[in-house]
């Protein structure tokens, strides 16, 4: 019973990563954004305008995936660190 208590508490805790933006990219469906120094792409699946611009620096939570061969990383949770 213990074990399966931490299995599940350990699905609801997510890391936090922090990145500083080098680019975004709005699509009818997506967003997607480029961090500096790192190979994967955020991607959210809205369709709405975030206050995000080049060289913020943000907080974010999501899953690692894989499309067309590439890493991303598909986010739950985004927090601008110093808009």
């Amino acid at each position: 019973m213990g074990i399966l208590l931490l299995l599940f508490f350990s699905q609801l805790i997510k890391e936090s990563y922090t990145g500083k933006i080098e680019s975004i990219r709005y699509s009818p469906n997506k967003i997607i954004i480029s961090l500096e120094n790192q190979e994967e792409n955020l991607v959210i699946f809205e369709n709405k305008i975030f206050n995000l611009k080049k060289g913020n620096k943000i907080l974010y939570q999501g899953k690692k995936d894989i499309y067309k061969e590439k890493e991303q990383i598909i986010i739950d949770k985004i927090i601008c660190l110093d808009c």
